[in-house]
């Protein structure tokens, strides 16, 4: 155990050490290599310190945690090193025995009142995972690394990742709404696929790696490439187990003299349990935004999904059809009437677009009608191009009483759905779509809860929000559950 006394002399070294590395002669690149280091060991010096005076500080012998009483023992102590911000550092407390029971666990009453999280700090854990939130692990490892010279293992940072993943979503939803919110509240919708790992993947990444062969580095690729051949992909097979994780973004808009501001207070919503589970929680958010008493307008592509749920949660919104998607149907609508890059192309879109702005959206649809009309069933490509046509004009009018561009864009309100689509790309597409990832189904929805925590810039709240409930690492992380793990398990039922 080392002494309050002891420690005290140990910053004080420090200390010395750190202004010397300043004395010392050399570039300014040098000087600030060896400055951070010393100042490293100097943190490492006072963390001790602070430990030692808190293991130190007298406590009632006789206390209850959880419904068990407990002893503290002053002679049997728990030595172990704690990894900091500043490093690795010794740290010696007292233990407790438990009352009535020897087969239970000793505890630890100085970890639990100073926030350690299974032997790191809780600094520590939440750096590492915001890190993990951003980059791939192991890069954010190396990043780590490279400010705090050391790094917890790939082990131990899956199950920090696991501890804090498992709290981001309690966090999300009991979040208190925005302050000073607009009186127009807008919900928007999409989804992007994560490539995810199955079965056969799964059990050949847990094989020990074999010993490199000879030859070059191109000829041990060919080598593996004959090792693990790959199936020729059928026609429409997608090239990766992908898992649809549906995006939900709520904000509002605040009128002003000179029109609409806004997106104000947008929050990020997302899971890979499907529009069901995703339209609960954001109608849960909604009505913390005033759904009901606001004026309230919901946007979205033309996924069936979407709009079915829309009319089961929301169905006191104004509904708007995605003008980007509705413009690009009418550019596959003019290809099959006129060349491609003519000018009778661009003529005959911006004439259909101008009709859907003036809410003409008749006038549209019996435009496509008649063009539809005159196509020859016969010819060369002409089969093709009334089915793309007969396509757009189905979008439509499915789609009719959505196409109401006029009003919202009198009243200076969105039309497009460009929000949603960039949270999409930065949740998803950024992180858990990188080339060669694989994820499994928990691990992936646990980073796309603290990618939305982080994007939404609530990681300081939901650091005191850890700091209050306390954070215990698994002594494990969780296994591996694969993209076709419930197809198996429904298989082995049956």
């Amino acid at each position: 155990m080392v002494s309050i006394k002891r420690a005290e002399g140990d910053v004080e070294s420090a200390w010395q050490a750190a202004r010397r590395s300043a004395e010392a002669e050399g570039t300014l690149v040098e000087a600030e290599a060896r400055l951070w280091t010393a100042l490293l060991a100097l943190g490492r010096a006072l963390t001790v310190l602070f430990l030692t005076r808190a293991a130190s500080r007298p406590r009632s012998t006789d206390y209850t945690h959880q419904s068990v009483r407990y002893v503290l023992d002053t002679n049997t102590r728990r030595n172990s090193q704690i990894g900091t911000r500043f490093g690795k550092v010794r740290f010696s407390r007292p233990c407790a025995r438990p009352l009535g029971g020897r087969t239970r666990r000793m505890d630890l009453p100085v970890d639990r009142e100073l926030g350690l999280c299974s032997g790191f700090s809780l600094g520590t854990v939440t750096a590492l995972v915001r890190l993990c939130a951003m980059l791939a692990f192991g890069t954010a490892r190396a990043v780590f690394s490279e400010f705090h010279e050391w790094t917890p293992s790939p082990r131990a940072t899956l199950r920090m990742i696991d501890a804090l993943g498992g709290q981001a979503r309690g966090f999300l939803e009991q979040a208190a709404p925005p302050q000073d919110d607009g009186e127009v509240l807008v919900i928007q919708v999409d989804g992007r696929g994560a490539p995810m790992i199955n079965a056969t993947e799964a059990e050949r990444r847990r094989r020990p790696r074999r010993k490199k062969a000879a030859g070059t580095a191109r000829q041990q690729r060919r080598q593996r490439r004959r090792e693990h051949k790959r199936p020729r992909r059928k026609k429409g097979d997608k090239s990766k187990n992908a898992k649809l994780a549906v995006v939900g973004v709520i904000y509002t808009l605040r009128r002003t003299r000179s029109g609409m501001e806004g997106p104000i207070g947008k929050r990020m919503i997302a899971t890979f349990e499907g529009h069901e589970a995703l339209f609960r929680w954001l109608r849960a958010e909604a009505d913390k935004r005033g759904y009901g008493r606001k004026r309230t307008l919901f946007l979205g592509d033309g996924s069936d999904h979407i709009w079915r749920n829309q009319q089961k949660y929301f169905p006191d919104a104004e509904v708007c059809l995605d003008w980007y998607h509705v413009s690009e149907k009418l550019w596959i609508a003019g290809e099959c009437l006129y060349a491609e890059g003519s000018a009778e192309l661009n003529t005959w879109v911006a004439e259909q677009s101008a009709r859907l702005r003036r809410g003409q959206v008749h006038d549209v649809t019996g435009a496509l009608i008649d063009a539809l009309d005159s196509l020859p069933k016969t010819g060369p490509g002409n089969r093709g191009r009334r089915n793309r046509l007969s396509n757009v004009l189905d979008y439509l009018m499915e789609h009719l009483d959505r196409l109401r561009y006029r009003q919202l864009r009198r009243d200076d309100l969105d039309i497009g759905t460009g929000v949603v689509e960039g949270a999409v790309r930065n949740l998803v597409g950024l992180r858990l779509d990188g080339p060669g990832m694989r994820w499994g189904r928990d691990r992936a929805e646990m980073i796309l809860h603290l990618r939305c925590i982080v994007l939404n810039n609530q990681w300081s709240e939901f650091c005191e929000y850890l700091a209050h409930r306390g954070v215990t690492l698994a002594a494990r992380p969780l296994p591996l559950r694969t993209h076709d793990a419930k197809s198996q398990q429904l298989r082995q039922a049956a």
